[in-house]
């Protein structure tokens, strides 16, 4: 599988975000757009694609709430209470260009072992 990106995931499947730093996986943008009645509307998204292979264990996606950042990233989400986390996204989200909710996981787990993958569409 082609791969042309490393990304941080930002996990919450028990309300508190847990970092995974994810090398060798395709970054996709999608730039598209709609046209309504009350004129022209993107609707851009983003497509990441992870080898099985490079998955961590353990990991379960939640939609509309995990986190993916484009490229290796430090910053550690402050779990103490809603406000910290709150305060830690803010920054997140002003300090990096690429942050994007995964919004739909479809797994891949067929074929032969070297194609097999999780498409993860996000906005």
């Amino acid at each position: 599988m082609y791969t042309n990106v490393d990304i941080t995931l930002y996990a919450c499947p028990d309300g508190k975000y847990t970092r995974h730093e994810i090398e060798g996986v395709f970054w996709e943008d999608v730039k598209q757009s709609n046209v309504l009645k009350s004129g022209l509307s993107t609707a851009d998204a983003v497509r990441v694609f992870i080898p099985a292979k490079n998955l961590p264990g353990g990991i379960k996606f939640t939609t509309g709430k995990d986190l993916i950042v484009k490229g290796i990233v430090d910053l550690e989400v402050d779990n103490t209470s809603q406000q910290t986390i709150s305060a830690s996204l803010k920054t997140m989200k002003e300090t990096y260009d690429r942050v994007v909710t995964v919004s739909v996981v479809d797994d891949k787990l067929y074929g032969s072992p070297r194609m097999q993958h999780i498409q993860l569409s996000c906005k």
